[in-house]
């Protein structure tokens, strides 16, 4: 116990000294983040805070090459899990790094993680088995590389994205590194339990200067760092011990941004948008969309952190009935938790959005189509041409079938006309009363002034229907510009005394 003290209070002092140190050099250098657009905060502030925790952390591991016991001997004979946090999280230091300084795409973090994760599998270090309550340990067999990379990612990814608000991700961090903690020290696994110390006490030197308000932030190089850490450890401790440290178990201890991260992804997908398009919609922009301070929310969600560590403990002490219980308990809490902040309310509205901008640009489309139909068809030399241009884009307009019906006499002899005309779309069904639920229909009088020219009859199937006012108002400038094409081809007949060409019914 006392290798684990002293790793820990080394870390944390460590921690308050460099964070205090690369907050000012940051500040000197001019390396901070502006602020602004979807970020919380609106003053500068540096987002170098990873560089500390993670020199923090290193400092007491590398001090147990000089440390002769019985964990320093386990830990540095542990060549495999050395080559994980030195390959693996080295790598993602220096993305992280980059990221905060120039910005990195989503992508290059996305494939960084995976590599890391495939690192950690090649030195032997992966999730064999799942202990499920009443079924014991299930083995994954070929699954174990599928699993193991999953899980680090998600990890990762979960502890990186929940970094949004003063103090939130290295809270975070602090009880899901805690309550690892025990469970190490429970199994007597003594290097994982060494390392999480080390975790545990350099995030609590940072928090020091990241609560509300921050004078640092974490960066990517911190966020990504720890959250692949907690996932090594824990995958790291799960080969140890199936029963007692199973990922069931580590998957509860950090659940908060487990839940944070899985319900950005059900959420995005189910509100069709993009799922790697970053939002304002995570756990801690709804708390204080919903009035919350930034400290109110941080306890909101410390208090939901807790219950979730408490499940996890509960999890890993009790027999096979009770961890069942601790695990279906979730899924209520997940159930208020999202009512609570309004996702479903969000989705809804989302889809209706998706919805109308959908409609907005089919109409914007079809506006364009009969806009430029109107002004082409008075132009038509004949009645032909004018019945060609018009059913040469109906079915862009979304009809289906179109029947004019000449109305007016001085119209039809000036013109030598047939009283009707039909255009039909020749994949849809020749019988009108066939699937007559699907199909909408619109008649509208064709006029010019007070002379009543013909009756336009035009129908189509639902599913290509817009908004009903936007159908009315396709259908009435069809109606008007077909008036307009008919009145200036009476026109062209009266004053070259010419009959125009006769076109019979198709």
């Amino acid at each position: 116990m006392r290798t684990y003290l002293v790793a820990f209070v080394l870390s944390l002092l460590s921690g308050l000294v460099f964070t205090r140190v690369f907050r000012d050099l940051a500040l000197r250098l001019g390396l901070y983040d502006k602020g602004g657009g979807r970020k919380i905060h609106k003053r500068p502030i540096p987002r170098v805070g990873g560089l500390a925790v993670v020199l923090s952390m290193a400092l007491p591991m590398a001090g147990l090459a000089f440390w002769d016991n019985d964990i320093s001997r386990e830990f540095l004979a542990d060549k495999a899990l050395i080559a994980s946090i030195l390959g693996g999280g080295g790598l993602l230091f220096l993305v992280g790094l980059w990221d905060d300084l120039k910005d990195a795409r989503a992508i290059v973090k996305l494939a960084a993680q995976v590599i890391a994760a495939i690192i950690v599998f090649s030195m032997g270090i992966r999730i064999e088995g799942i202990s499920v309550p009443f079924l014991h340990t299930v083995p994954l067999g070929m699954l174990s590389l599928v699993v193991t990379v999953f899980w680090m990612v998600l990890v990762t990814n979960a502890v990186n994205l929940i970094d949004g608000m003063d103090g939130l991700a290295g809270g975070v961090v602090v009880l899901a590194g805690g309550t690892l903690f025990v469970m190490s020290v429970i199994e007597d696994n003594a290097v994982a339990a060494m390392l999480l110390a080390c975790i545990v006490g350099a995030t609590m030197g940072f928090l020091a200067y990241n609560v509300n308000p921050a004078s640092i932030f974490l960066g990517d190089t911190g966020s990504l760092v720890l959250g692949f850490l907690l996932a090594l450890i824990s995958v790291h401790s799960s080969q140890k011990s199936y029963t007692l440290f199973s990922i069931v178990a580590a998957m509860l201890a950090l659940g908060l941004p487990i839940f944070d991260l899985s319900l950005a992804v059900v959420r995005r997908y189910l509100s069709g948008q993009p799922i790697f398009r970053a939002d304002q919609h995570h756990v801690h922009h709804r708390l204080l969309k919903m009035g919350l301070s930034q400290s109110q929310s941080v306890v909101v969600l410390f208090g939901g952190a807790i219950v979730l560590e408490g499940l996890a403990l509960v999890f890993i002490y009790a027999d096979d009935a009770l961890s069942a219980l601790a695990i279906a308990a979730v899924v209520p809490l997940i159930i208020v938790a999202v009512r609570f902040l309004g996702y479903g309310r969000l989705i809804s509205a989302a889809r209706r959005a998706r919805v109308m901008e959908t409609v907005e640009e089919e109409g914007a489309r079809r506006t364009a189509v009969i806009t430029e139909l109107r002004r082409t068809a008075r132009d038509a030399e004949s009645i032909a041409a004018l019945w060609t241009l018009v059913g040469d884009q109906c079915e862009t307009l979304g009809f289906e079938r179109l029947r004019l019906e000449l109305l007016d006499n001085d119209l039809q002899q000036a013109i030598v006309a047939e009283a009707r005309y039909q255009w039909a779309n020749g994949q849809s069904a020749p019988s009108a009363d066939v699937h007559l639920q699907s199909v909408w229909s619109r008649e509208l009088r064709v006029t010019g002034g007070p002379r009543l020219l013909a009756r336009l009859h035009i129908a189509g199937h639902a599913e290509r229907e817009l908004l009903g006012p936007l159908t009315e108002a396709l259908c009435q400038v069809l109606a008007d510009g077909l008036a307009d094409a008919l009145l200036m081809l009476e026109h062209r007949a009266l004053e070259t005394d010419e009959p125009m060409q006769r076109i019979a019914a198709p």
